[in-house]
């Protein structure tokens, strides 16, 4: 059953030994390439984990170091100041900091001085590191900031206190722990002392706890989430995949997924009406989104703090640090406390109170408690509010290491507070529940007992059932169920423990025993919860994420939103799409190239216009900051730039991705191939444009997707109509992104966009109305639009565009390319790079959209070098093309009575008998050899019912078929499944005879497009 197993799995986790091991490896400091993680310094803080400088690490602080001979150690009167200051700050009422904050600081500085070339001596790496081995530590005091004292500061930071600790001195106890330890303090020098004070050694350190803890803490955060909502029976459409997936909130999702697993299996939650569901709030109906947005605030901390655990102390320059904190560390810590507090600590309290209601008793009983956390928040609040004023008031300061303290006070009444729910919780399921049932005596079965009891076993929901619900029938999640247990253990003073309850009679409830859910049993949980010092914790979380994975796996598992999956006979149409698209491309003598499928993100951001938003980002996994490329466009302007390219014709045929919503049946998807053909150079104007158009032209009609038209536009009759129209010159590129929604929206909708979301007058908005409904046959339009009277004639922009144009239909009828073209100026291309001529191709009468566009971008390769090369392109929209495609052939199959093809096989070798398996790989091999397309079936002995079926299936248009007659007499029969004939053959004939049929057939016949 599952409550055995959960007891025995929280017996083991009540049972491990805390602290650290005198066998466990130790954490090595300074190794060439090492990447430390903030995991590192909480292994190392939290007492669990030695640590050991790499020999190659110190070998090059040693020779980064002063030599001996040019070495000063500061003098006499400098260390008497430094007495002075250090007797005067612990004179002062300063709190401070623990011994695991203390030990965070200290290895994160000793990481620096490893990581860099500071001209620290190896002897101050070693001194700090023996005081970590030794569990020496340092008394420092909490300050506004990591080193020197600042103006109106109580006293000096932690990173100063650490210079005063390398003398051993003046703090009597610390010198004596030295001294009995043998532990020889290795005093400093100005410039030592100086680079020990840089940086944000201190603030990274405790922000390390905060950061990691803050992680844990999430984690149990959402369990104990889980369990309010099984306690009180909630409706949980609110973590609907779907939606989260809607609301585009990646934090959200995340949780929201998690939250699921915990409660998958749950028979407890749904029992809530829809509308009792619904007035809960958001500590419960937003469960997801608030706790989402801790995590974000998680994320964006880790973002800051890993780069100053990873960073190189650097030697000091003009008798200052050369480290600076990052200004940006005590906002995003400063965020972190709010975020924990407000969204995570409140609203644990608000659930907690909810589930309550249904147990007055237990929520008297834990009313004191319910004092206690409110008054931790309060206090973690007021600190958080000080930082605030201080950085509002002062923009220009860092303080850091306040902010580390506030978020750290923030982090442990969060703490308190989740302790608080899912104490309560656990309590109302106990007492939904009962008392677990008493184990059944262990006596030795009679043989008819035993008999009996097999039967019993074997009785569809016998005692399983009843293990799995309890006395009470309460059915939990798989997840919930494991933390339930650890939470009551924790509570009620062991593994296996429950809380003490008097049984009812239903439908009452039972009631708990008066104090069981005091300030001793909600200390016990806290201990039990706590993300830094629970000796169980670690070893709980890894059960629990065995339970949610394992939960994740038994789900039906599903493609992707956005994505999907290619059967064999969609993979072949899309070849046959590919193959007609290259041999157009390779006919206009383009060569092609590749780029990686991912970017650095600054490559990809600010050429996309609105569409930027888009563009999916990569987590960050400590290097680059990265994100999968949105198109094929900006990846070649930087190859172009990168490789100093001059004039290059290029395809490119692959996958791009868009944080788009999804249209499937109009072949909007986030994953999507592009098929791109781009001209890079300097040549004589519309000469490439023209040769692109008719690229475009010719793959359309190739294609034989039924009758298209080509929508062509210039940016700077765009720019000129803007312009005409009064519109100003910044929001430009904002009411272009807006006219290019007139062929998805009606006039009013985009009208209604410009003047209310992007602050158009409505004049200005109805005279760019007059322009864009302008559309016709080219050479017919851009007379009307050249006259005398026509605006765009007394606009300079809009004469060159309108001359460029005119040449361009010109070469383009000289090519036989512009029948299919329409000049249409509400085209607007939302691109940002875009400067010249822009088209998009759209299908007569069909619902899918473009089905390709580009246009010229002359600036774009100049925005990723000092050159700029001209560029001009296009880009096949393949996704749609495939679904045009793939209802005809479909169709056209249907028609035929035929299946589509996933396969070109043209001969399958077919036999009749036994042991023809290896005869079958011969004559299959002579046909391969003689570049036939053949199969022989991997059955050794395969009926001939189901060759021939297969055949049919697969619409394999010959069988070649054998058996011991036929091999005597050195023949073989080729059967046409087509005209139903069957002639006999020599051997030494067949290839010739099949690819004399073949070719026949391949000149009449054929599903697919010709290659």
């Amino acid at each position: 059953g599952v409550v055995p197993k959960i007891a025995k799995a929280t017996a083991r986790l009540f049972n491990s030994p805390p602290g650290m091991s005198a066998a466990q490896k130790a954490f090595t400091v300074g190794g060439i390439g090492a990447q430390p993680t903030l995991d590192d310094v909480v292994c190392v803080a939290t007492a669990r984990m030695p640590v050991a400088l790499d020999p190659a690490g110190a070998e090059r602080v040693k020779r980064a170091s002063p030599p001996p001979k040019s070495f000063q150690l500061e003098d006499a009167t400098a260390l008497q100041a430094i007495s002075e200051q250090q007797q005067a700050a612990s004179s002062k009422d300063v709190p401070l900091m623990s011994p695991t904050h203390t030990r965070a600081v200290l290895v994160t500085k000793l990481l620096q001085l490893m990581n860099g070339r500071s001209g620290v001596r190896l002897q101050v790496a070693e001194f700090i590191a023996a005081l970590l081995n030794a569990d020496i530590l340092p008394q420092f005091a909490w300050a506004e900031t990591d080193g020197q004292q600042q103006e109106g500061s109580k006293n000096a930071g932690p990173l100063v206190q650490l210079g005063h600790a390398c003398y051993g001195q003046p703090e009597q106890p610390l010198a004596s722990s030295l001294a009995a330890a043998g532990i020889v303090p290795p005093n400093l020098s100005p410039s030592e002392r100086l680079v020990l004070q840089g940086g944000a050694a201190a603030s990274a350190g405790v922000a390390c706890l905060l950061v990691q803890g803050g992680k844990k803490l999430l984690g149990m955060t959402q369990a104990g989430a889980a369990l309010s909502m099984e306690a009180i029976g909630m409706q949980t459409k609110v973590l609907d995949a779907d939606l989260m997936e809607a609301q585009g909130y990646k934090g959200a999702a995340a949780v929201a997924d998690e939250l699921r697993s915990l409660l998958e299996g749950s028979k407890r939650v749904g029992l809530m009406k829809a509308g009792e569901s619904e007035s809960l709030g958001d500590a419960f109906n937003a469960v997801a989104q608030r706790l989402g947005s801790v995590a974000d605030a998680l994320a964006s901390a880790y973002a800051l703090v890993r780069p100053e655990v990873q960073s190189e102390a650097l030697p000091p320059k003009a008798n200052r640090p050369g480290n600076v904190v990052a200004p940006s560390l005590a906002p995003a810590l400063l965020e972190l406390g709010r975020a924990l507090v407000g969204l995570a600590a409140r609203d644990a309290l608000t659930r907690a109170r909810r589930v309550l209601q249904s147990a007055p008793a237990a929520a008297e009983q834990m009313e004191a408690a319910f004092a206690q956390v409110e008054s931790s928040l309060q206090s973690a609040q007021q600190e958080l509010l000080s930082v605030g004023s201080l950085l509002l008031q002062d923009p220009s300061c860092s303080p850091s290491l306040t902010a580390a303290r506030a978020a750290d006070a923030a982090l442990r009444a969060t703490l308190a507070a989740i302790a608080l729910e899912s104490l309560a919780g656990v309590a109302v399921l106990r007492m939904l529940e009962g008392p677990p049932a008493p184990a059944a005596p262990a006596a030795d079965p009679t043989p008819q007992e035993a008999n009996a009891g097999k039967g019993a076993d074997n009785k569809k929901g016998g005692d399983k059932k009843k293990d799995k619900k309890g006395a009470g029938g309460v059915v939990l999640g798989k997840g919930t169920a494991l933390v339930r247990a650890f939470v009551e253990g924790a509570a009620a003073g062991g593994p296996g423990s429950v809380l003490p309850v008097t049984p009812a009679e239903p439908p009452a409830v039972a009631s708990l025993a008066a104090d069981c859910l005091g300030p001793q049993s909600l200390a016990a949980v806290t201990a039990a919860l706590d993300p830094l010092h629970s000796a169980v914790l670690d070893q709980m979380m890894v059960e629990l994420r065995s339970c949610v994975e394992a939960n994740q796996a038994r789900r039906k598992p599903k493609v992707a939103k956005g994505a999907r999956d290619f059967m064999p006979d969609q993979m072949a149409i899309r070849e046959a799409a590919f193959n007609i698209i290259t041999s157009v491309f390779k006919r206009h003598g383009a060569v092609s190239i590749d780029t990686p499928v991912f970017e650095l993100r600054e490559t990809l951001m600010g050429k996309y216009g609105e569409d930027s938003k888009l563009i999916y980002d990569l987590a960050d996994q400590g290097g680059e900051l990265l994100s999968l490329r949105y198109d094929l466009t900006v990846p070649f302007a930087r190859y172009v730039a990168v490789n100093s390219v001059g004039n290059i014709k290029r395809y490119h045929i692959g996958k791009v991705y868009r944080r788009d919503q999804p249209q499937m049946t109009r072949g909007r998807f986030r994953e999507f191939f592009q098929c791109d053909f781009d001209v890079a150079g300097a040549y004589a104007t519309m000469v490439a444009d023209s040769e692109v158009v008719k690229v475009l032209v010719e793959i359309l009609q190739d294609l034989q997707l039924g009758e298209f038209e080509i929508k062509l536009n210039h940016r700077k009759l765009l720019d000129s109509m803007m312009e005409i129209a009064g519109v100003p010159p910044q929001k430009f590129r904002a009411i272009c992104s807006a006219i290019d929604k007139l062929d998805k929206e009606p006039w009013e909708a985009v009208r209604s966009e410009m003047i209310e979301e992007k602050g158009l007058p409505a004049a200005v908005a109805d005279r760019i109305g007059d322009f864009v409904v302008l559309r016709g046959e080219p050479m017919a339009l851009l007379d009307k639009l050249s006259s005398p009277e026509h605006p765009f004639t007394q606009h300079p922009a809009s004469r060159d565009a309108m001359e460029e144009l005119r040449l361009l239909f010109k070469y383009l009828t000289a090519m036989n390319a512009l029948r299919p073209v329409v000049l249409d100026l509400s085209l607007a291309r939302g691109l940002d790079y875009y400067t010249g001529v822009i088209y998009e191709a759209t299908l007569k009468g069909g619902n899918v959209g473009s089905i390709a566009a580009g246009g010229r971008y002359d600036t774009l390769v100049g925005m990723f070098s000092s050159k700029d090369v001209p560029a001009v392109g296009v880009s096949i929209g393949i996704e749609r093309v495939f679904a045009i495609m793939e209802a005809k052939v479909r169709e056209r199959a249907a028609a035929q009575g035929q299946p589509v093809r996933a396969t070109e096989t043209e001969v399958l070798v077919a036999s009749i008998g036994n042991d023809m398996q290896m005869k079958r790989m011969e004559v299959a091999n002579m046909l391969w050899e003689a570049g036939v397309k053949a199969e022989f079936g991997f059955k050794p002995n395969p009926k001939m019912g189901d060759q021939l079926n297969y055949a049919l299936e697969q619409a394999i248009p010959f069988i070649v078929l054998f058996g011991d007659e036929e091999l005597s007499a050195g023949c073989v029969k080729v059967k046409d499944m087509g005209e139903k004939t069957e002639d006999k053959v020599p051997l030494q004939d067949l290839t010739s005879d099949l690819n004399r049929r073949l070719q026949i057939r391949r000149a009449h016949s054929g599903l697919l497009p010709p290659k």
